[in-house]
């Protein structure tokens, strides 16, 4: 299943100008998702906003714990699940 992660941490928390806490969270995470069973299909920055975008394929809600767990301590998670657009157009409005 594919969800939408958004991740959103404040200025005070933030791991672009400490090494160390890049690796811990971001770098973690990653590094990680493969380990964990987690496809990740993609991760973008809005770094003004300190704001990540994941999508990624998971089967399981302690999947999804697992991968963002390294970023906890600095930010929140809004995790939805989504599908593709295409296909549930689709499914919906083409079926025979």
């Amino acid at each position: 299943m594919l969800f939408h992660v958004t991740h959103v941490h404040t200025p005070e928390t933030c791991p672009a100008h400490d090494p160390e806490k890049a690796i811990a969270t971001f770098g973690k995470i990653m590094s990680s998702a493969e380990e964990i069973g987690v496809k990740l299909v993609g991760a973008w920055v809005d770094a003004p906003a300190h704001t990540a975008y994941f999508v990624v394929e998971a089967d399981s809600a302690q999947q999804l714990s697992d991968l963002f767990f390294p970023a906890l301590t600095i930010a929140r998670a809004d995790v939805r699940p989504v599908e593709d657009t295409l296909a549930l157009f689709k499914r919906r409005f083409e079926q025979t």
